[in-house]
């Protein structure tokens, strides 16, 4: 076999980088706002949403009747730089599944919702 020179110039199979916990303040932050949405505590749903997305989490908001979803799962989770995407499930006794897609990000200690879809009975890349 010939000489390949610089074997870190070869292609090939990479080493696969450490798994980067979250940090525990972004996962609060994620399980206070969605006790917000199942309360119906639009308030708080609103103090943790930054401006360019309060229009969808107003509309997903309002989507979502008070009381009618008891628990919560969050089924995705991906990041990239230091802005976290998360998909959760709510789920209730008699409700049907309501799965939203939202992303959080920090400034000055404080986590809040940049962007967030509502991807319920909707096909994605983030479909389970």
């Amino acid at each position: 076999m010939p000489d390949l020179g610089e074997r870190g110039n070869v292609t090939g199979p990479q080493p696969i980088a450490q798994i980067v916990e979250p940090p525990a303040a972004m996962l609060a932050a994620a399980r206070s706002l969605l006790n917000a949405l199942m309360r119906g505590d639009r308030a708080g749903v609103e103090a943790m949403t930054a401006e360019q997305a309060r229009e969808d989490m107003d509309r997903i908001a309002s989507e979502i009747k008070p009381g009618r979803y008891d628990k919560f799962e969050l089924i995705g989770r991906g990041r990239i730089s230091r802005h976290y995407f998360l998909k959760a499930r709510l789920t209730g006794t008699d409700a049907p599944r309501f799965t939203i897609q939202f992303r959080l990000g920090e400034d000055d200690g404080k986590w809040t919702v940049r962007e967030a879809l509502n991807l319920t009975g909707r096909r994605s890349g983030w479909t389970k």
